[in-house]
């Protein structure tokens, strides 16, 4: 049996240290930019199967490979509740939303005339579109692509705007997640030393606390501030320490939407350390992964 991923390309070595990590029993097996498998050498995993990857976008069942004059002939040959078909050549896709719980049936054109069957069910914390991305367009009023990365992190994990929840985000500058927020009903308080887009700075569910992280103090916060964004760029031990001070302030934060830089400022060993960390903060349920539109960071989401 194989195992079939979807993941960023350029991500493709990411995701093969991590699979030797976690899955010793999985060997490579083949690869093009943006898709791979690997050989499953227990016989455990199965169309159920969560794999835990931070890297994979999709993970599953392979059904093999096939080309262009047969390929509908292997597709009949399945069944599933959801067909989703899309090329990594032309970035076309086609199929519906599947809903958790549903199996889903991948058809991915890998380079011209080459597909490759899968079948995988819809898990909480998957994408359950086409093309395993939400495909978002970037809104001419956003300042900039941070916006993306945020509408993606609320699609992926599911949150539900729950109503007058106060947001602090730590490195708002110049506003592109704030913007993201402030559209979808939360109340920002944004902290920055840099400048921040007028038009964030004009709305009335905004407030720029102008200072660096590390001297915001308790007054400057609100009370009470449910949710926690962190997307800044700086060595990750100081980012880390910073969210562990701003949760100590403010205990009733119940979420934590957090950036990780990867690549040469840090390791997936490190990532998974990160991830322990958030546990030890308090948060039962800590997730990671990477979004559609990173292209060296990871998202992790804990949630009490």
């Amino acid at each position: 049996m194989f195992i079939y991923t979807i993941v960023n390309i350029g991500s493709e070595k990411s995701l093969k240290e991590e699979v030797a990590l976690k899955y010793p029993d999985l060997s490579f097996a083949y690869s093009r930019p943006g898709y791979i498998t690997f050989k499953d050498n227990s016989g455990k995993f199965d169309i159920n199967s969560k794999f835990n990857l931070i890297f994979a976008r999709a993970c599953g069942i392979s059904l093999g490979r096939t080309n262009s004059e047969k390929l509908e002939a292997e597709v009949s040959k399945h069944s599933a509740d959801v067909t989703h078909r899309f090329s990594l050549v032309t970035g076309e896709t086609s199929g519906e939303v599947a809903q958790v719980g549903q199996t889903i049936l991948d058809v991915v054109e890998v380079k011209e005339g080459e597909f490759w069957l899968g079948m995988r069910t819809a898990h909480p914390y998957s994408w359950k579109m086409a093309g395993v991305n939400p495909k978002l367009t970037l809104p001419e009023a956003s300042p900039s692509r941070a916006y993306l990365k945020m509408s993606e992190a609320l699609i992926w994990t599911d949150y539900k705007f729950r109503g007058e929840e106060t947001i602090l985000e730590l490195g708002c500058a110049p506003g592109g997640t704030s913007y993201s927020l402030l559209e979808k009903g939360f109340k920002v308080f944004g902290v920055d030393n840099a400048l921040m887009n007028e038009g964030i700075l004009n709305n009335p569910m905004f407030k720029h606390i102008k200072e660096p992280m590390q001297k915001v103090q308790d007054a400057d916060i609100p009370r009470p501030c449910h949710i926690l964004v962190s997307d800044v760029n700086v060595l990750p031990s100081l980012s880390l320490s910073q969210v562990k001070r701003f949760m100590d302030m403010r205990p009733g934060i119940h979420t934590v939407f957090y950036t990780l830089e990867i690549g040469s400022k840090i390791s997936i060993e490190e990532v998974l350390k990160h991830i322990d960390s958030f546990k030890r903060f308090g948060f039962k349920e800590v997730r990671a992964t990477q979004l559609p539109s990173n292209k060296s960071e990871v998202l992790l989401y804990g949630t009490k």
